[in-house]
């Protein structure tokens, strides 16, 4: 679960619905941007179902005792986060083979360097899936590096786009991207990163054209009162919290 707050209230995105709005991203980038067509489907699939592990842990959202607040996935229990990965990264692989070495890496990143004795033995289990699923697949390690990037660069700008209030300030938006994204396609360097800024409640600037003008994106979450918590418990105060829509586009200019 992805969750903030504001104004007296918790907002609370699935990590599914931030999936799926990573997929909408990956969906509509610009066809002069893909290198190639090769595997683009087992991709796109990989990048709309990242997180699908993750939906039976956000139907009855864990409220965390010490902090007060609703657990999100920063601050989840490692053992049960790393069952539910392997339970999504599982899930992908059914459905393509190439897909699930896509999100195996990615949450295999996550760990890299962890003193955790569980996060090195998720590490070494991944390794070894990779290991075995790679040899179902042929493709350059140019085109295999840019569809890992994008898997990781739509799920960071989604979660730009999900975890503050749109149109905040540059100054007060979430610190991971304020000097961009760390990804570097080969259509750029690092010295000129893919930057963005809310220019208002509707529009968010991106420094490349990656997408289309105006091409409307949406994504489904609850605001969820404090109140209402604190009377209900979490569990049945986000069922019977409406959803509502938060709907954006970029622009370039």
């Amino acid at each position: 679960m992805i969750v903030y707050e504001e104004k007296g209230c918790f907002v609370m995105i699935t990590q599914h619905d931030h999936a799926l709005l990573s997929g909408l991203f990956a969906s509509a980038l610009r066809e002069d941007y893909w290198p190639d067509s090769l595997y683009r489907e087992d991709v796109l699939h990989a990048i709309r179902y990242h997180d699908c592990g993750w939906v039976p842990l956000d139907d009855v959202p864990f409220w965390n005792d010490r902090l007060k607040t609703p657990y999100s996935f920063l601050d989840f229990p490692l053992a049960p986060k790393l069952t539910f990965y392997k339970k999504g990264i599982d899930e992908v692989s059914k459905k393509t083979t190439y897909g699930g070495f896509l999100c195996s890496k990615h949450y295999q990143s996550f760990f890299n360097g962890a003193n955790s004795d569980l996060a090195k033995a998720f590490y070494k289990e991944e390794t070894r899936r990779q290991n075995h699923l790679s040899e179902s697949f042929d493709l350059s390690e140019s085109l295999l590096t840019f569809h890992y990037q994008l898997l990781q660069f739509c799920d960071d700008l989604s979660l730009y786009a999900c975890f503050q209030e749109p149109g905040v300030s540059k100054e007060d938006e979430v610190s991971w991207f304020k000097r961009g994204f760390p990804q570097s396609f080969y259509f750029q360097t690092k010295e000129n990163p893919i930057l963005t800024h809310w220019q208002s409640e509707k529009i968010i600037y991106i420094s490349y054209p990656l997408f289309k003008e105006k091409h409307p994106f949406h994504v489904q979450l609850k605001r969820v009162p404090k109140e209402l918590v604190f009377s209900e418990g979490i569990a049945k105060a986000y069922q019977i919290t409406p959803f509502e829509l938060r709907s954006f586009y970029f622009s370039h200019s």
